[in-house]
């Protein structure tokens, strides 16, 4: 398993996307910019501005892409 340092912080450009698979749960807080955020299973799109937090759980996907530049930091959850 891949341990991270906390917070992993990750600066994304306008329409990157970040596909992210880890097996501990995580919080994906931005920092700055606008961020959405899709799941499998999940119906709904998350769309997270500055100061917003979404919590990924243990051993599932999100795809995350960056609306304009971004940056997201990512912390044990």
């Amino acid at each position: 398993m891949l341990q991270l340092p906390t917070p992993l912080v990750l600066q994304l450009s306008d329409g990157q996307l970040l596909r992210w698979t880890q097996a501990m749960a995580v919080t994906l807080r931005v920092i700055a910019g606008r961020v959405w955020v899709t799941r499998p299973g999940d119906p709904d799109d998350h769309f997270l501005d500055a100061g917003d937090q979404l919590k990924i759980d243990a051993r599932s996907r999100a795809l995350i892409g960056a609306e304009g530049e971004a940056r997201v930091a990512v912390d044990a959850a």
